[in-house]
């Protein structure tokens, strides 16, 4: 029998090697306990990714399945040579206002394909699922063919680090598909001058105002009034115990330097999924506070629309990005894929539903004279944004605690 190799799959390991499963959970691998996960997450990681994530030498985990597998009295397992190691195509990691529409869009356009005979093997799942998160995997990827052919995600995530862009936006593996950029989106600069990073769409990030409560308070005019001492304990954003969300906190810095982060710390209240803010605002709870920053998806969600303004302060909306990973020496053979992702019909879909789309074809809902902001690829590519994520996170943290956040 051929031994199994590092180039197999979780679930490929997992589905032609059952007796596997106790040695992954022997070396920590719980999460491959549950078979969604299995299911959904496994064929996108490799086992020299996922061996190299914890340190673990790849010669005593493969000698563990062997003697598991020799020592089974299952019935003997599909050899490696058996084994179908076709590269997953698609991973679609979303922003919660649009998991469940583009993933119903994916599933329709995964069947016409599956009905011609060209499957589509992809998964799309909400940014914030943790059991099915692909980011921490990241930094131990060491070869461009250990990614998924088209990468769809959003935040300022791991992709933006620079030991990822050094490593392979850099040296050129990924192409841009971006066309000519809507005007509100290329008065902000939005394309990747490089061409290295296709601009799917932007999460806006907007202000909402609750006036019935300490109506005493005036509504900001700008994202900078914020930092001023009368708007302390005021604000509630998306985040949870030590995490706030870098949509926020990023352009803060970005625009302001980092004697802004205390400051905007003192003025956050509390931290909590955007979700969440919806139904504190919508039944009236009584803590809820007279600001909220979320996205604007969810600020239209909200039901008790005569309790509330959205405002876009003078700096404008921030831009949370949602980018497209393509492998350029993929292009063409994925160009039926990458055309209806970038398809005018999908992208008037986001900018309906209050994500700004770059397509230039897609009529907008930019409200009038009102503006986007976005971080600038020049702040991108001479920054380590892992590394100003985890300073300003760290900064903003301790002054939130400090100041009775929580």
């Amino acid at each position: 029998m051929a031994p199994i190799n590092l180039d197999l799959s979780v679930k490929e390991c997992l589905d032609s090697y059952p007796q596997s499963l106790p040695v992954f959970q022997s070396f920590g691998f719980h999460d491959f306990d549950s078979p969604q996960v299995q299911e959904k997450l496994g064929p996108f990681l490799k086992l020299r990714t996922l061996l190299k994530f914890k340190n673990i030498d790849a010669d005593t985990f493969l000698d563990r399945i062997n003697t598991a597998v020799v020592t089974s009295e299952s019935p003997t397992p599909t050899t490696a040579a058996d084994i179908h190691t076709a590269q997953p195509t698609l991973l679609a990691l979303l922003p919660c206002g649009l998991k469940v529409s583009l993933n119903n869009a994916l599933q329709s356009f995964a069947e016409e394909l599956a009905a011609n005979k060209t499957p589509l093997a992809y998964l799309a799942e909400g940014n914030v699922n943790h059991e099915l998160s692909y980011y921490p995997y990241i930094d131990s990827v060491e070869s461009v063919d250990e990614l998924p052919d088209l990468i769809l995600s959003s935040d300022i995530n791991a992709f933006y680090h620079h030991r990822f862009v050094e490593r392979f936006v850099e040296p050129g593996h990924f192409v841009s598909v971006n066309g000519p950029m809507a005007p509100h989106m290329q008065d902000v600069d939005f394309a990747d001058p490089r061409g290295h990073y296709t601009m799917f769409c932007g999460n806006a990030l907007v202000l909402v105002h609750v006036k019935d409560v300490r109506p005493e308070l005036e509504a900001p005019k700008a994202w900078q009034d914020l930092l001023e001492e009368k708007y302390n304990k005021s604000i509630i954003m998306r985040g949870q115990e030590d995490f706030f969300c870098s949509g926020v906190l990023v352009p803060f810095y970005r625009l302001f330097g980092s004697e802004a982060i205390p400051k905007l710390a003192a003025s956050v209240c509390d931290g909590m999924h955007p979700s969440q803010m919806v139904k504190m605002i919508d039944t009236r709870s009584d803590n809820c506070p007279p600001f909220f920053i979320m996205p604007w998806f969810f600020a239209h969600k909200i039901k008790a629309k005569e309790r509330i303004d959205i405002l876009f302060p003078e700096e404008g909306a921030f831009i949370s990005p949602v980018q497209l990973l393509v492998k350029k020496e993929k292009r063409e053979a994925l160009s039926t894929v990458v055309d209806f992702l970038m398809s005018r019909s999908l992208h008037q879909h986001c900018s309906d539903n209050f994500f700004p789309s770059p397509h230039p074809e897609v009529v907008p809902n930019l409200p009038e004279g009102k503006k986007l902001f976005w971080i600038g690829w020049d702040f991108i590519y001479t920054n380590d944004l892992e590394q100003v994520k985890s300073e300003i996170g760290a900064t903003f943290t301790k002054e939130y605690l400090r100041t009775g956040g929580g």
